[in-house]
């Protein structure tokens, strides 16, 4: 697979990138260490978009951050409703986590919901 194909600095910088990104990150967290609290995908949004505004200006300004906090919460919201979309709200297998319906304990998947 070319290396074009994946994600690259440049593929951040519209908001479905760094979404995409962000619902990555979070959905393999998820599967993999069973870990994903509500505000993660939070902060790992403000963090690509303060980042991104970072990068694109040399001099910013206080109002440039505001804006980037804005992007992120977008950034944020967008990530959010990709999970839900892809979501069954179902949880999977038997191990340690949350505690389902049944009291047994459920891993989630890395299409389960965030909330």
């Amino acid at each position: 697979m070319p290396q074009s194909e994946l994600f690259t600095a440049s593929s951040f910088v519209n908001l479905a990138g760094a979404s995409a990104g962000v619902f990555v990150v979070c959905g393999a967290l998820q599967a993999a260490l069973n870990f994903n609290p509500r505000w993660l995908a939070l902060v790992m949004s403000e963090i690509v978009a303060v980042f991104g505004m970072y990068e694109a200006h040399s001099a910013a300004v206080p109002s440039d951050y505001f804006i980037a906090v804005l992007n992120g919460c977008l950034i944020y919201c967008t990530a959010v409703g990709g999970s839900t979309l892809g979501s069954t709200g179902k949880l999977i297998g038997r191990a340690k986590g949350r505690v389902g319906l049944n009291g047994i304990n459920e891993r989630r998947a890395f299409l389960s919901n965030w909330f």
